[in-house]
């Protein structure tokens, strides 16, 4: 059985080497040059666990196990592999309430290293932080940003081992070597501008350059574009998606040291209202946002024709966000990139699934925080097309995973186009 994935970002890599390894002809297409080139090279790669829900906790503790051993995920390659750091992320919740206690519970119940801390112990483990409460934070231009607080953090929580993987774009490339390796197909460079029935029963796919292509199934895995390519397909979903510009910044790192390193965590300042990371062997760190309640959400219309620049606005709101909870950085020269990230607007949760139009799937509003599950989604995404292609009722059914390195099965129908209202941040945090 053929199947085509529109979209060669690490997801769409992704479930392409796995339906691959199901006995699918599977084939990736997109309109760059070379596998992520899109949203995927402007990614953090942060891997880390901490989510609201159970079923993408347990999904992100089986990711973390594959970054960890992605030599033995992919089978040999002629390729350099990408690099995992690991100093651990510090989350900083608007409150210490009973939602962080399930969430960190859950995290126990896998086996997960994580740690609750006061103010007091964060001062102590992390005293080149500021343990002082900005929430609700305030636009950089509100006259009160810079007014002296006397609210402390409630705590925090401490996920000993999370990471981040130093190059996106290397790990997308590192799955087109295993699936090539395997026998997946990519054509890039090749913009699809129609899906239709095709002749078989399937799907054609009509490209730019006047060739077309049999398919039997579709996977569109295109990021930002998810919208224009259901549009193509005549498919509509219950869950919009809709492509939201971004800017991450970066600073010069004062705690760097050429012995030790940088001792600064990952952080997922949601107090603060930003999210950032060590960059560059710990030399830098980067800056983006939770998308506090004071941001307006910048989405396009076009995400192909957004502005590309990243902004003085962006800048003061994200880099002095982080330098108020540590006061060591300075501000420095702008330095930093924009992107897109493709963002389910409900719930910022993923939508992996199947659709309305039989033979047609969607893992698509994957919204900036699923680097770290893309291998995951992958082995989702390639179990579900087998289970309904061979005739399961997945929408009253669901789907069960199981993930063999956490040990568990959950099921997916969290990630479902037909979920109701589940818990989350509604931020990048999940």
């Amino acid at each position: 059985m053929k199947a085509a994935i529109i979209g060669g970002g690490v997801v769409g890599c992704s479930i392409a080497l796995e339906l691959r390894r199901l006995g699918f002809e599977a084939a990736v297409f997109d309109k760059n040059g070379e596998v992520g080139h899109g949203s995927t090279s402007s990614s953090c790669g942060i891997v880390r666990r901490f989510y609201s829900q159970p079923g993408m906790i347990a999904m992100a503790h089986e990711g973390a196990h594959i970054w960890a051993d992605w030599a033995e995920y992919l089978g040999p390659i002629d390729e350099g592999l990408i690099e995992f750091k690991r100093p651990g992320m510090l989350f900083i919740p608007p409150r210490m309430d009973e939602s962080v206690e399930t969430t960190v519970a859950a995290m126990r119940r896998l086996g997960i290293a994580v740690s609750v801390l006061s103010a007091d112990e964060i001062e102590r483990r992390f005293p080149f932080l500021d343990v002082s409460s900005y929430f609700p934070p305030v636009a950089a231009e509100d006259p009160s940003f810079f007014d002296p607080t006397e609210k402390r953090l409630e705590g925090a929580v401490f996920e000993e081992d999370a990471g981040y993987v130093v190059s996106p774009g290397l790990a997308t490339r590192n799955l087109r070597r295993a699936g090539e390796r395997d026998g997946v197909t990519f054509h890039l460079n090749r913009r699809i501008t129609t899906i239709e029935k095709g002749s078989s029963g399937g799907f054609r796919l009509s490209l730019a350059d006047g060739e077309s292509f049999e398919t039997d199934v579709v996977v569109n895995a295109s990021g930002p574009h998810s919208a224009r390519t259901n549009a193509l397909a005549g498919v509509d979903l219950p869950l919009e998606t809709r492509p939201l510009r971004r800017e991450v910044h970066a600073l010069a790192n004062p705690l760097f040291d050429e012995v030790a390193g940088s001792p600064l965590p990952i952080l997922g300042d949601l107090d603060g209202g930003i999210y950032a990371r060590p960059e560059t062997g710990g030399r830098d760190v980067i800056v983006g946002s939770t998308d506090p309640a004071c941001d307006p959400l910048d989405f396009v219309a076009d995400p192909d024709d957004f502005p590309g620049e990243v902004t003085e606005a962006y800048r003061q709101r994200q880099c002095l966000r982080l330098m108020k909870r540590v006061p060591d950085l300075r501000l420095g020269p702008p330095r930093g990139l924009a992107a897109l990230y493709d963002v389910t607007v409900r719930d910022w949760y993923p939508i992996a699934d199947r659709t309305d139009l039989p033979g047609y799937y969607v893992c698509i509003g994957t919204s900036g925080s699923s680097f770290k599950t893309a291998p995951v989604l992958g082995m989702l995404m390639a179990g579900l097309i087998e289970a309904c292609e061979n005739g399961a009722d997945t929408d009253r059914e669901g789907f069960r995973l199981t993930l063999p390195r956490v040990g568990t099965t959950i099921d997916t129908r969290f990630l479902s186009r037909l979920r109701g209202t589940i818990e989350t941040s509604g931020t990048v945090i999940g």
